[in-house]
Formats: structure tokens, C-alpha cells, sequence
């Protein structure tokens, strides 16, 4: 089991993942400059793993795309991705400046699911790696941003 350093924290554009109080799921794609919190820095094999395990999903539902008209394109491709596989997306970049990219303490919503994927749905071996990454969230449905505590802060 290897830590993410503080260095590599901020150089690395991390894709990471976490679970409401509800069973919801949503990835969180730092751009090098999100914060990312313990349960992603404590170990980075297990990171890696829901990343390939995301990747093959394949689309469950529509999504419904939230952020700014102004930001379209890949961007958007991007977001749809995410949520056709039935998970929130929340980004470090808000999305507010048109081709600058606007990275904060916080993650901004820019797509979710419209039939979310649940975690008690999950194979088992999947909710085994995701068991860590529980948040302090009641509903990312009902959130638009998330304040995240930096593991190195």
C-alpha cells in the first residue's frame, strides 16, 4: 500500500470517489489543484482500483448536465460520462470562466444521474475498495458544492 504524497497531490490530476449517507455515488476530478482527503491520499492501489473498476461500467441512465452553458464541448462529454454510468460529478474547476480553468477548496457540481447508482448494488468486491470513502454527506442530490479537507492541510 503506497501513500499519495503531498507532492504528487498537487501535479496530479486525481479522479477519486465517495459515498453519501444515502448510498449515492460520485467521482471527484481534482485537476491537480482540488484538495483530496485521507481516505484517497492513505492509499493510492486502492484509488487506481475504483478508477479501472469505473471505467469499464458502462451507461445505466441519462444524465442531467448542470454547469454553465458558456462550458461545452469536452468538458460536458466529460461530465455525461460520468453520470450515464449513474454517478454525481463534482469538479475542482467551477466551470464559471469560459476556457480558464477556476480551482477551489471546493468541488462544484456539473452533472448527475437521473437514476443514481446505489452502493448496496455494487459487486462485492467493489463495495470492499469503496467502504473507505463514506463522506460527511447526507445527499449529493441536494448539494452544489462540496468543501473537501485537504489530507496535507
Amino acid at each position: 500500500m503506497s501513500r499519495i504524497s503531498a507532492d504528487e497531490c498537487k501535479h496530479m490530476d486525481m479522479e477519486w470517489y465517495g459515498v453519501d449517507r444515502q448510498g449515492n455515488i460520485a467521482v471527484f476530478c481534482s485537476g491537480g489543484e482540488g484538495n483530496l482527503p485521507e481516505f484517497v491520499c492513505e492509499n493510492e492501489e486502492r484509488a487506481d482500483e475504483l478508477i479501472a473498476h469505473f471505467d469499464k461500467f458502462e451507461k445505466i441512465t441519462s444524465s442531467i448536465i448542470i454547469f454553465p452553458k458558456t462550458k461545452i464541448g469536452r468538458a460536458e462529454q466529460i461530465a455525461r460520462d460520468f453520470s450515464d454510468k449513474g454517478l454525481y460529478y463534482f469538479d475542482a474547476d467551477d466551470g464559471t470562466k469560459l476556457g480558464v480553468c477556476t480551482f477551489h477548496e471546493y468541488y462544484t457540481k456539473h452533472s448527475a444521474p437521473q437514476n443514481p447508482l446505489k452502493y448496496e448494488l455494487l459487486p462485492k468486491h467493489v463495495r470492499e475498495i469503496l467502504k473507505h470513502n463514506f463522506m460527511e454527506i447526507e445527499d449529493f442530490s441536494l448539494v452544489d458544492t462540496i468543501h473537501v479537507k485537504h489530507a496535507y492541510i
